[in-house]
């Protein structure tokens, strides 16, 4: 056999196997080289995170004060407050409805004694022999529940038995159940019979 063609046999697999590797080794460092996209790089990995959470204060006799309680809550390094999901407040009274107040999403103090709420919030008691119906809508609010007293500065509107009332910021006591709104405040009145007994 002629040695020209025995050399051209033998490099051209080695030169094909030599080719194989590289490209082989190409693609598995490729493959295990992660690209995280650059709008994840900056997102916050939660160092706690719990389900169906329920946050229960209670007065020094022992009777129920307020309840917190929402879908998950997720703490954050670096942050004094946790996010709460679709959090709901219950501010418990000695006598008369509870009050009942309800956001998309919020977050907690460590302690509880405060709540700030943002989406569509909602505070509702039901009417009672002790007390008539109310209903406040705003997009966001902070509510201390420990004091009965919440606030916001954004738009407000009250429903009770009678009115119709629109504003833009409300401090709410909401114990004494004495709100007010501070600036552009319009008030409709309405027949007792329309609001609450539809």
């Amino acid at each position: 056999m002629d040695k020209k063609l025995l050399a051209l046999l033998i490099i051209i697999p080695m030169a094909s196997i030599s080719v194989s590797g590289y490209v082989f080794n190409l693609n598995t460092t490729k493959h295990f080289t992660i690209n995280i996209p650059e709008e994840n790089k900056d997102a916050k990995i939660a160092d706690t995170f719990f389900n169906e959470v329920k946050i229960n204060s209670f007065s020094e006799t022992g009777h129920p004060k307020n309840k917190i309680v929402g879908d998950k809550i997720a703490h954050y390094p670096g942050d004094t407050e946790s996010e709460i999901d679709t959090p709901k407040i219950t501010l418990f009274k000695k006598i008369g409805a509870s009050t009942d107040i309800l956001a998309e999403a919020g977050w907690v103090n460590k302690n509880g004694s405060r709540v700030r709420l943002k989406g569509h919030t909602f505070i509702k008691r039901e009417k009672s022999p002790h007390n008539s119906f109310f209903q406040l809508e705003t997009p966001e609010l902070t509510i201390w529940p420990n004091k009965n007293f919440a606030e916001t500065d954004k738009f407000v509107k009250i429903t009770t038995d009678t009115i119709i009332a629109t504003g833009i910021g409300m401090k709410a006591y909401l114990d004494s159940e004495h709100y007010y709104l501070l600036n552009n405040v319009k008030i409709q009145h309405l027949p007792p019979e329309s609001v609450g007994n539809e």
